[in-house]
């Protein structure tokens, strides 16, 4: 992995709060049109370079990191199936940890390539 697991944890920690405080302000809020939900919930410049960040050093290339971030369910948690030729692979990930350790299994091979065409 190109980055240490404690930065990514730190990061992905990070931008778990501001998400989840952007959620519990539209639950707060009362009655906004959806318009004012969206964008309310719409990524941050910030939010999206250091998303865009994660998602290069990590070699997420199914998208996991920005899912797990907007797509956990009220446990923090979140469920995804990736095709694995003719099987599904079924993965729960429950802490930025977790995501951490998913990444680092799937991006093995995506490094070794990458290394071989920079040779």
């Amino acid at each position: 992995m190109m980055i240490s697991k404690t930065t990514f944890v730190a990061i992905v920690s990070m931008l778990m709060k501001h998400i989840y405080d952007k959620k519990e302000l539209l639950e707060c809020s009362g009655d906004l049109p959806e318009e004012c939900k969206e964008c309310i919930m719409e990524e941050t410049e910030f939010q999206q370079d250091l998303i865009t960040m994660l998602t290069v050093v990590t070699f997420d290339h199914f998208g996991v990191i920005r899912d797990y971030l907007y797509e956990r369910d009220e446990n923090g948690e979140y469920f995804f199936g990736i095709p694995k030729g003719n099987k599904l692979e079924v993965y729960l990930l429950t802490s930025p940890e977790d995501l951490y350790e998913y990444l680092t299994e799937e991006s093995e091979g995506f490094r070794l390539i990458a290394m071989k065409a920079h040779s």
